[in-house]
């Protein structure tokens, strides 16, 4: 299909994280021009944490040219082991199997660092991503943005996407620009130890481990070659404080606390401690876990994507994938705008700003207060959740019908980008509202 041409178009994107780097793709894709501007000296390819992509954006690597790739690079993951903290067995499932077979495409976990180089290595503009660039302000204009930076350079565009996470900038200026009070609306009720290290070789791959007990809880991935775990503490109390910088004696004393935990091995009487796990880890990182959904996601000629906009506790892992499809929705709309209207004014972007958020914020909202309930469920939070999980929810296959009633709707609702092919298109039980993209080429 001949594309509109929008040289006069760009895009300045802040942020450096894996909804930026995707949003980069798509918009290559369509031919809009961009920059990316990330604050620090490189980007974030170290980080051990595990991200999944469910089955619905599995869809936009396909279309960006990389599910090859993605299949080479992501860990399977098939089953989900329930425990106590002794190690006693609540139930099992093949809940993550089951995700490919209600959609098509598997449930793609990814050791982050991973993820990242392959977004990063497959732009096809390197050139485009300026690092040592923090943001100090924004400056709106009739016919576009000025952005300014600390080492004094500016850069010039027709709009910003801020995602710049949960801390944004953007969304700060934002909320300044407006005259409003700072839209903040996220609290922190868990704070979490993510890490990594090498495989318990006693223990099965390609299968989650979850712990469940009061106030805490624990998920530990088994891939082939390496163990990725997630550690939930509930705090004494919320607070809308970013909190402290945890040190590494706050790692190790909270790592302590639940040393005793106890996964179960392959053989009879054969156990993996969490201080097992510990002791073998190779990265870490303590933080408080933040949960809200911002009220007003534009001003101006600026919009929020991610984090930015929407942040959930990550158990579920739907946080990055709800940003992923804020990418979809965002860049189909402005794709769209373009081809009649290369020049957009204010008020344009504004009528698309709108409509995305509006398309968005109630799944947003839906998936925050799920992936919070879930937290809350398993690490105990009263009576009822902790009489329920062990005793109610394992007589009905908990895993499954909680994946079939709960979260196979939010990837049903998931859209590809409408402008491109989409060549390995799958589906499952569970069928897509928007079906295969497909692009007639003249």
């Amino acid at each position: 299909m001949a594309e509109q041409k929008t040289e006069d178009f760009r895009v300045i994107l802040v942020g450096g994280g894996p909804v930026a780097l995707t949003a980069a793709h798509a918009l290559s894709k369509a031919g809009i021009d961009y920059v990316i501007l990330e604050r620090r000296d490189q980007l974030d390819v170290d980080s051990g944490a595990s991200v999944a992509v469910w089955p619905h954006n599995v869809r936009l690597l396909d279309q960006l040219g990389m599910l090859d790739e993605a299949d080479r690079t992501y860990m399977p993951v098939l089953y989900k082991r329930n425990l106590r903290r002794d190690g006693s067995m609540i139930s099992k499932s093949n809940m993550f199997e089951a995700m490919q077979i209600n959609h098509g495409h598997p449930w793609m976990c990814f050791h982050r660092a991973k993820l990242m180089n392959m977004l990063t290595n497959n732009l096809p503009d390197p050139s485009k991503v300026l690092l040592n660039k923090e943001v100090v302000s924004i400056e709106t204009t009739s016919t576009g943005v000025t952005v300014s930076c600390a080492d004094k350079s500016t850069y010039t565009a027709s709009m910003v996407i801020g995602a710049d996470g949960v801390r944004s900038t953007v969304r700060r200026m934002m909320n300044e620009e407006a005259s409003k009070q700072p839209d903040e609306p996220f609290v922190s009720t868990y704070k979490g130890l993510y890490g990594y290290s090498t495989k318990s070789p006693e223990l099965d791959a390609a299968t989650c481990y979850e712990t469940h007990s009061g106030r805490m809880t624990i998920q530990l991935i088994v891939a082939e070659q390496q163990q990725h775990f997630l550690v939930y503490e509930r705090l004494e109390k919320p607070t809308a404080d970013r909190g402290p910088r945890f040190s590494d004696e706050d790692k190790d004393a909270l790592a302590a606390k639940y040393a005793d935990v106890k996964f179960p091995g392959r053989e009879p009487g054969q156990w993996v401690t969490f201080a097992d796990v510990w002791a073998n880890r190779q990265w870490s990182m303590l933080s408080n876990i933040e949960e809200g959904v911002v009220k007003q996601w534009h001003q101006g000629r600026c919009v929020l994507v991610g984090d930015a906009a929407h942040k959930m506790t990550p158990n579920t892992g739907f946080g990055m994938n709800s940003g992923l499809q804020g990418v979809a929705h965002l860049v189909n709309r402005l794709h769209s705008l373009l081809q009649t209207n290369p020049n957009p004014d204010g008020a344009a972007l504004t009528k698309v700003f709108t409509e995305y958020q509006a398309a968005l914020i109630k799944n947003s909202k839906t998936t925050v207060d799920m992936a919070g309930l879930y937290t809350r469920l398993v690490a105990w939070d009263n009576p009822v959740w902790k009489f329920l999980d062990q005793y109610f929810l394992p007589y009905v296959n908990g895993d499954v019908t909680s994946l079939n009633m709960l979260m196979s709707p939010i990837v049903q609702k998931g859209v590809p980008l409408d402008f491109l092919q989409e060549n390995a298109y799958k589906t499952g039980k569970y069928s897509y509202h928007t079906g295969q993209a497909t692009i007639k080429v003249a």
